[in-house]
């Protein structure tokens, strides 16, 4: 495959220097001919909020002249704790047939605020296909989540996506629907619509920059507060391979407004909020099989309703290795 790539592609020299760091550590046969294949994480980090507490320390209820303020109980505070994680992925892929199936599970065991533990499990089937010349991708996805040890999320989802890839760089078009149950909340369970553009430049052998832009409808299917909901996405991002790290810096702002009141004579607004992330990661592959990925992360959410305020950093180390 490598000699092809060096006949046909013309590679820079960038590449050329991977293709011979592959070849100088070597490849391992796939032990399943039908495209098989394990991934196996297990790492270890700090968050300083996860309980997502709140900054605020107390609540106004009531509007104008009739309005009592009220001090929070310090169980609103956030909470900070070190946490170990580990999870494990399968995807096997029928050729056939046109199918990429993939299954995880995972778990995060905080050190101090047990009740906030996490597990997930999740499965999908993905097939890729062309219409009318173009290079498609749907997919189907569910995923259950735990928190602490009650059974807490249920998401069901489906997607469809347009790529169009160019020496340069790639346009991703996007269209995502998306069912979310809250177990222990179904009055927040809602129905979410996503539809999104994202751009992604290659600059140089080493460096990609890629930015997009995505609309949601949130549509609450209980008696959720505020009703239903509108906003976008803004994220932009980057690929950099220097010293053998592959770091991937990126931001994103997410804002949405609610179309309803959230609680008539007593929060008398309607919810505006705003959510800012920032992330860096880097990875460097240990081996063929084996890869360091460090990540730190940062979360700043404001809203109209002070229960919704919070603000987060968090450091993760997670050593991986593929089968």
């Amino acid at each position: 495959m490598f000699a092809a790539i060096r006949a046909q592609l013309e590679p820079p020299a960038a590449i050329l220097r991977l293709i011979q760091d592959l070849e100088a550590t070597g490849c391992a046969r796939r032990a399943s001919a039908n495209g098989a294949g394990l991934r196996v994480q297990a790492g270890a980090g700090w968050d300083s909020n996860v309980s997502q507490g709140i900054s605020a320390r107390s609540l106004v209820l009531g509007s104008g002249d009739s309005t009592l303020e009220l001090a929070l109980d310090e169980s609103y505070r956030p909470r900070a704790s070190a946490f170990v994680q580990a999870s494990i992925d399968y995807s096997l892929v029928l050729p056939g047939a046109g199918l990429t199936l993939q299954a995880g599970l995972g778990r995060r065991k905080n050190t101090r605020e047990s009740d906030f533990d996490l597990t997930t499990l999740s499965a999908s089937a993905a097939r890729a296909f062309t219409a009318y010349g173009t290079p498609m991708r749907a997919q189907l996805e569910v995923a259950e989540v735990w928190l602490g040890n009650r059974h807490y999320q249920r998401t069901q989802g489906a997607g469809l996506q347009w790529i169009e890839a160019g020496p340069q760089g790639a346009w991703l078009a996007s269209l995502n629907a998306s069912r979310v149950d809250y177990l222990t909340q179904p009055a927040q369970n809602a129905w979410q619509l996503e539809a999104g553009l994202l751009r992604e430049q290659r600059l140089s052998a080493a460096v990609s920059v890629q930015g997009g832009l995505s609309l949601q409808q949130d549509h609450a299917a209980g008696t959720r507060p505020g009703g239903d909901r509108k906003g976008f996405q803004m994220q932009v991002g980057g690929l950099l391979l220097a010293y053998g790290w592959r770091f991937k810096p990126q931001l994103t702002y997410t804002r949405w407004n609610s179309d309803d009141v959230f609680a008539p004579g007593l929060l008398d607004v309607r919810r505006r909020n705003r959510l800012s992330q920032a992330a860096l990661q880097a990875e460097r592959p240990l081996s063929a099989q084996t890869s360091l990925v460090v990540e730190w992360r940062a979360r700043f959410a404001r809203d109209t309703v002070a229960l919704y305020r919070y603000q987060a950093r968090s450091f993760t180390a997670t050593l991986a290795h593929r089968f």
